[in-house]
């Protein structure tokens, strides 16, 4: 089979939809291919006996009336996704041993809160926040992205400290302001949103994510299945096609300047251009005869993958509420040491105490059925390597043997055991358990070493590290995680970007004709 189209788009996170959406509504036909049974990359749901849970969606910024993200979705004709804004008296708790800090909507506020905890440091905090300011003002165009070189020029003032900023650690900057090392645990405890602890992740990075939260936060009403099915509609309603269990395998350029694109099922697609929402470094596998840039294929196989993850699901008939769970999320580390934990994770071992995540999306979320009346649930994630789960990667999901079950549940108990902590006698009290792996997560997103946010932000992979949708092939552009990054902003900002790129390539192509 041989179909032509103007843009193939090569998978469905939503830097692709985004892509996709963008271009079929500047009149371009657009085919989506899809390597899993579903649509959506880490938007896809799942349920079980009328329970839904999410994968990748907890919370997101800049969603509100006027913010970048719905602005953005707007823009897009998706005014039909909704989003409730979590309580900004408390976004997320930061819990240690023997003491808890509470993230807040406002900068000033959140610094209000620290000054009282440490008042020894109240002017060292005033200085820090000072310079996230200003880091913000810099960026709040630009989320998750670093410095680039599109936005170069306008940094050019400030280039040199936000340079140094982007190759320095986190723990590093924090160790020059700080001398408390639970208040550097404290400013350190967002990296887990992007997999990293502060000793590990760019300062840039931690400043700019820390900035993304404090300006709120919200989750999507109906969760982010409403924002998956909301892309399928607007693009099957402008004619544009999506294609599940078509895993690519080549991408050529033919004679005429056009694009081949091949799957496993030996179907092809001709095109004029191509946006791959697939890791850089698989791009460029799928290339036959096509060449990238010099700088590209240089930098690109050196590239570390972010961690990923083991994940709990749960449902219980107990109130959370009486236990003071909220809209809030946890990130539970105990040991204020986060570097040393995720040592423990960069081993293959569970961290002891286990160190986790959190949330309760049935908090969030309460009017949409997300599960029958008196049902809650609770979603627990922590990191970790793909290595001790790598056996079982190629095997398909619910069919890994007895050892890997077992594996899993003995993973999934003691993470159980932890969280009840919050919640007495969670595990007396479950109607559904169930747990994913680094196996699953390469199963059905296919991120290089099941990682789940691209690269890691490391002072060498962001900003400047990274990539944009350019990567020196006319005609075929990135869009992901590869991009500004992992989450949804930064690829929803990657997908509008390669649309851009594309229309302009098409443009140059079929010049108007008078």
């Amino acid at each position: 089979m041989e179909r032509s189209f103007d843009t193939v788009v090569i998978g469905t996170g939503i830097g692709g939809l985004t892509a996709g959406l963008k271009l079929a509504r500047q009149g371009y036909s657009v085919h989506f291919l899809e390597a899993s049974k579903a649509f959506g990359g880490m938007l896809n749901p799942f349920a079980r006996k009328k329970i839904n849970f999410d994968v990748g969606i907890h919370y997101i910024a800049q969603a509100g009336p006027g913010e970048t993200f719905r602005t953005g979705l707007d823009e897009l004709g998706l005014e039909e996704v909704q989003f409730r804004e979590i309580n900004p008296e408390c976004i997320d708790r930061y819990v240690f041993r023997g003491y808890e800090s509470r993230l807040v909507k406002g900068i000033d506020n959140w610094g209000d809160r620290l000054v009282a905890d440490f008042p020894k440091e109240a002017n060292n905090i005033r200085r820090f926040l000072e310079l996230m300011k200003r880091i913000d003002a810099l960026m709040s165009d630009e989320v998750g992205q670093g410095l680039t070189f599109r936005n170069l020029g306008r940094m050019l003032p400030f280039a040199g400290d936000v340079l140094r900023l982007q190759r320095l650690t986190f723990a590093k900057i924090l160790r020059r302001y700080f001398d408390d090392p639970l208040l550097i645990s404290t400013f350190g405890g967002c990296g887990g949103d992007i997999g990293l602890p502060p000793g590990r992740l760019s300062a840039l990075a931690g400043i700019v994510l820390l900035n993304y939260f404090l300006a709120g936060a919200y989750y999507p009403v109906g969760g982010s299945g409403a924002i998956r099915d909301a892309y399928v509609r607007a693009l099957t309603g402008l004619g544009a096609e999506l294609e599940r269990s078509q895993r690519v395998d080549r991408i050529r350029r033919r004679a005429d300047g056009r694009f081949e694109v091949t799957t496993h099922k030996d179907d092809r697609y001709l095109c004029d251009s191509v946006v791959s929402n697939v890791d850089v470094t698989d791009t460029l596998k799928l290339l036959d005869g096509v060449r990238a840039s010099r700088r590209t294929r240089r930098k690109a196989p050196g590239l570390n993958p972010s961690l990923s993850a083991f994940c709990v699901f749960l449902a219980t008939d107990l109130d959370l509420t009486e236990y003071g769970i909220t809209d809030a999320n946890i990130w539970h580390y105990v040991n204020p040491d986060i570097d040393a934990v995720y040592d423990q994770v960069y081993r293959g071992e569970l961290p002891e105490p286990p160190a986790f995540f959190l949330t309760a999306p049935t908090l969030k979320d309460p009017d949409t059925g997300r599960a029958p009346p008196g049902i809650h649930t609770l979603e627990l994630i922590t990191m970790a390597i793909a290595d001790p789960f790598k056996p079982w990667f190629e095997n398909r999901a619910m069919r890994r043997g007895d050892e890997y079950l077992a594996a899993k549940e003995r993973i999934a108990d003691r993470l159980i055991a932890e969280v009840e902590r919050y919640v007495p006698n969670l595990s007396q009290h479950l109607l559904h358990k169930e747990s994913s792996s680094p196996a699953t997560v390469w199963h059905f997103v296919r991120g290089r070493e099941g990682s789940i946010y691209g690269p890691e932000h490391s002072p060498s992979q962001y900003g400047l590290g990274r990539f944009l949708p350019n990567i020196g092939i006319p005609g075929l552009y990135l869009a992901g995680a590869s991009v500004f990054g992992g989450g949804i902003s930064p690829c929803f900002k990657s997908g509008q970007m390669a649309a851009d790129y594309v229309d302009k390539y098409l443009s140059k192509r079929r010049p108007v004709r008078i």
